[in-house]
């Protein structure tokens, strides 16, 4: 076993051949056949075709892709290079030098404004609070939907070839990609690439981490890490931080034992967390890692001392060695019912106040609230036995994440991710089950701004496989031209739609 790799006979799923060196374990749950996660090389996918990746993504497990692109072409990701690119692409006021921006505190999950370069300046030197705290920010809606199009258009236009799988994922031209036979005056929700720049730290604070929290999509996603810069805390501020950590434990203790005098849910032992901010060189150090024949040690989303193997060149020579920018959880479909009965009876724990307990008690994967920390992580699994698959996204790897898949992900460098949402024929059927859902949320609840018209998805979709499927009934030749290398995507689509059609009179409980 390498990095959790098999590379011999082990205990798992029945492989053979170069499919099993594609097989990685994130995961010990017990009985189960499914902790190990396909993990190909964008190479692997090309030369072997989708096959294996079709036969784990049906299942509803996550994929990683590994070696997209080298690291040669990290500068061109650079959150000053993608601004200034945006700038070549978009109108005057996309340009303006000192634009002012939305970001997220990760602290208490406010939005503040904040001058894009000052932002930038931030995400390789950090910012902090008065009392010496990180201050970790998430660009919010910069760059937009349609400016991310545009600079992967015209600034980056070889990027996109490179990105594996384009037949599911390409939101026009994905011939598996259920949501792109959509015609293109059809209104439809955020689709296209996305750019999600935001700071990190390696060290797990406990509060304000750089977090993506619990929830799921209605759509598959794919997320590449493109570019990612290391900030390093200085001594005097992790003493700072354990100092205002423990002070925070003790008031935690107070509030348990009904002491009156303690801050309220949301707010910091030391007040001045909410001033402003100052910046802070944080001391930035790529290769100040501990080394151990050839693999970097570090401690993983489970706390567990962990090797990640170093990637390869092709010749055999160690390339540079990285640290994982992100690290990921992913829970299974199946378990949805366990963990959210879970976040019931830990609401309190997990920091919600009394006058949202009601709506976060009812939707919690719907609302992204919470963060499970690996104490909670290991309470989960105590209790319920209930474990996700664990692991970390390296630089030049693209994690596809299934529909209705509940995840989380913790930044552990600041990092520049390339979003993307697709609908696969695969996922259909998960995505018509969560349209019912969340057409039983309160009016008012933001998912349901999120929802797809899986319906009129469907419609287009299998009006689109019978027109083509007439083309090569009519004309055999045409086959090639079309490239329609699956000839069960009709009966797949076809399914999938006939179980939409039996969900279409959903009952709210």
């Amino acid at each position: 076993m390498v990095s959790g790799c098999r590379i011999g006979n082990a205990d798992g799923p029945a492989e053979t051949g170069l499919n099993a060196l594609s097989l990685c374990q994130y995961s010990h749950r017990e009985d189960s056949d499914d902790n190990y996660l396909y993990c190909p090389t964008s190479e692997d996918l090309k030369t072997d075709g989708i096959g294996n990746f079709r036969k784990h993504w049906k299942n509803g497990e996550p994929i990683i892709v590994k070696q997209v692109f080298d690291r040669s072409s990290m500068s061109s990701w650079d959150p000053m290079a993608i601004w200034r690119g945006i700038r070549e692409t978009s109108d005057e006021k996309m340009k303006e030098e000192n634009r002012m921006v939305k970001a997220i505190d990760c602290l208490d999950g406010s939005e503040i404004n904040i001058e894009l370069g000052q932002f930038m300046k931030g995400y390789s030197e950090g910012h902090i609070h008065e009392n010496g705290w990180p201050q970790i920010l998430k660009l919010k809606d910069w760059p937009s939907p349609s400016a991310s199009e545009e600079f992967l258009l015209y600034q980056r236009p070889e990027f996109i070839s490179k990105v594996p799988l384009l037949q599911y994922i390409h939101s026009k031209w994905g011939l598996l990609n259920v949501a792109a036979k959509l015609p293109h005056y059809s209104l439809q929700n955020d689709v296209g690439p996305k750019i999600y720049i935001s700071y990190g730290i390696s060290d797990e604070l406990g509060r304000g981490d750089s977090v993506t929290n619990l929830h799921f999509n209605m759509r598959d996603m794919v997320y590449l890490l493109v570019h990612t810069s290391e900030a390093k805390l200085k001594d005097w501020q992790r003493t700072k931080i354990e100092m205002i950590q423990k002070a925070h434990k003790e008031s935690e203790a107070k509030e348990s034992r009904g002491d009156p005098q303690i801050c309220s849910e949301g707010s910091s032992p030391d007040s001045s967390l909410n001033t402003k901010n100052n910046e802070l060189d944080l001391e930035s150090n790529q290769n100040d890692s501990i080394m151990d024949q050839g693999f970097n040690i570090y401690s993983n989303a489970e706390g567990n001392v962990a090797k990640c193997e170093l990637p390869f060149r092709q010749n055999g020579d160690v390339s540079e060695k990285t640290h994982p920018g992100v690290l990921w959880d992913v829970f299974r479909r199946q378990d949805i019912p366990k963990v959210t009965e879970y976040l019931k009876m830990h609401w309190k724990e997990l920091g919600k106040s009394d006058d949202i307990v009601n709506e976060f008690v009812t939707w919690p994967l719907y609302d992204g609230a919470v963060f499970l920390d690996r104490h909670h992580k290991r309470m989960l699994k105590e209790e319920f036995g209930v474990e996700p698959w664990s692991f970390e996204q390296n630089l030049g790897e693209a994690i596809f994440v299934p529909a209705g898949c509940p995840f989380q992900a913790r930044n552990v460098q600041s990092t520049v991710q390339l979003g993307l949402d697709f609908l696969s024929p695969e996922s259909l059927g998960e995505a018509v089950r969560l349209a019912g859902e969340v057409r039983c949320l309160p009016n008012e609840h933001e998912a349901k701004l999120q929802v797809l018209e899986v319906g009129k998805i469907s419609l287009y979709a299998a009006s689109s496989a019978i027109k083509e499927v007439q083309k090569l009934v009519l004309d055999p030749k045409l086959g090639a031209e079309i490239g329609y290398g699956d000839p069960n995507l009709t009966a797949m689509v076809s399914e999938n739609y006939e179980k939409m059609v039996k969900r279409r009179q959903i009952t709210c409980a």
